[in-house]
């Protein structure tokens, strides 16, 4: 009787070792420069995110004071509270139960370099005394842009009958950095409000949002 003989065929003989290994690391490769690229679009578009984000919250925080601003009565004097840049303004806010009041508006850049917090708050100017709201964040993260001051105010001129006062600042997220600058026009100063009859600079101390209860 013949014994039935089973052969593979020529093309079956299966992977050596060496193949194996060699298949193994160049997956290995493919997947670690896969997962590398992958995580390099996630961190660039997150961080273009936030980015975009904290430019964002600045320029809006300008848009928001140009709406009060615009129609300001009186800018007061630039001046530094413990370190802090701060500047008054008087504006017409409405209140819910007598109508429209008189309101001192007061901006100030809170924090340490490079991050930095612009704030606002306000009082009643019909109050005896300052009683200042608590302080509300506009935008953080920022940073001073070189060489210039947050806050500057700008007195009327023969050609310019009007306070000025530009806010300029960066927006900083990791290495990246954005300038926004916003000159807001105060329509309803005069050179009246800056000068006295005798065309000096009215005192600080004579502003109308001037009190010593809200320097701090």
């Amino acid at each position: 009787m013949r014994r039935l003989r089973f052969r593979a065929p020529a093309d079956d003989d299966g992977f050596s070792l060496t193949e194996i290994l060699v298949s193994m690391s160049i997956t290995s490769i493919v997947g670690a420069i896969f997962t590398t690229g992958i995580l390099q679009i996630y961190r660039t578009a997150s961080a273009a995110e936030a980015d975009s984000v904290t430019q964002q919250q600045l320029s809006q925080a300008l848009v928001r004071l140009d709406l009060s601003l615009r129609y300001a009565y009186s800018i007061g004097t630039v001046h530094k509270e413990n370190g802090f840049p701060y500047v008054e303004y008087l504006a017409r806010a409405e209140d819910g139960t007598s109508g429209y009041v008189q309101r001192c508006m007061q901006l100030r850049l809170a924090g340490t370099d490079p991050d930095l917090t612009l704030q606002s708050r306000y009082w009643n100017k019909t109050a005896s005394a300052a009683q200042p709201s608590a302080w509300v964040p506009l935008a953080s993260q920022l940073t001073m842009v070189a060489g210039t001051e947050p806050f500057v105010r700008v007195q009327p001129t023969a050609t310019a009958n009007h306070q000025l006062l530009t806010v300029q600042l960066n927006a900083k997220y990791g290495t990246a950095t954005k300038s926004s600058a916003l000159t807001f026009t105060a329509l309803n100063t005069y050179a009246s409000t800056a000068f006295d009859v005798n065309g000096k600079p009215v005192a600080a101390t004579t502003e109308p949002c001037y009190d010593t209860g809200a320097r701090s």
